[in-house]
């Protein structure tokens, strides 16, 4: 059955600051989750042999993704800021493009702070913390892509 909440809003949702972003509040996920991110990190490495570029393995290295369950800002921005002076803010959900392409261009990634359910494992319609911090997360602790994310931010901003 599929869950009928949705993390698509119009405006930011209580809690959430101007810019969208809200705490990470990493105590709050629940061992199910931490296991979610677990069973995901798995499956998805056992398809980078051979698929993902040396960049994005090094940046799966450099951030210690294969930590288990889902990483806490708190320790995974001090590497990334270490690396490319890059940050990721947690957000209740996708934000609105000109909120997204301000972070990119100020060395911030915003990230979903929730992660899939079961029935999800497959697909969902909202970037979930997996997609967003695994999926994206470690090209941004590539100097080059890192500075080009910011570039790619900047041009969005003035689209």
């Amino acid at each position: 059955m599929e869950s009928q909440f949705t993390h698509v809003h119009d405006t930011p949702p209580p809690g959430a600051a101007a810019d969208w972003t809200i705490s990470q509040n990493w105590d709050a996920f629940t061992a199910d989750e931490h296991a979610m991110w677990d069973r995901l990190f798995a499956r998805q490495s056992d398809m980078l042999p051979g698929r993902a570029a040396e960049a994005f393995l090094r940046g799966i290295d450099v951030l210690r993704l294969e930590k288990p369950g889902i990483p806490d800002y708190r320790e995974l921005n001090a590497r990334l800021m270490a690396a490319t002076g890059w940050q990721v803010v947690a957000v209740p959900g996708l934000v609105p493009d000109d909120v997204f392409f301000d972070h990119l261009a100020n060395r911030r990634f915003p990230a979903g702070n929730f992660i899939r359910t079961p029935e999800q494992l497959d697909y969902l319609q909202e970037p979930d913390v997996f997609h967003d911090v695994f999926g994206h997360v470690p090209m941004l602790a590539d100097p080059v892509f890192a500075d080009y994310m910011v570039a790619y931010g900047e041009g969005g901003c003035a689209a």
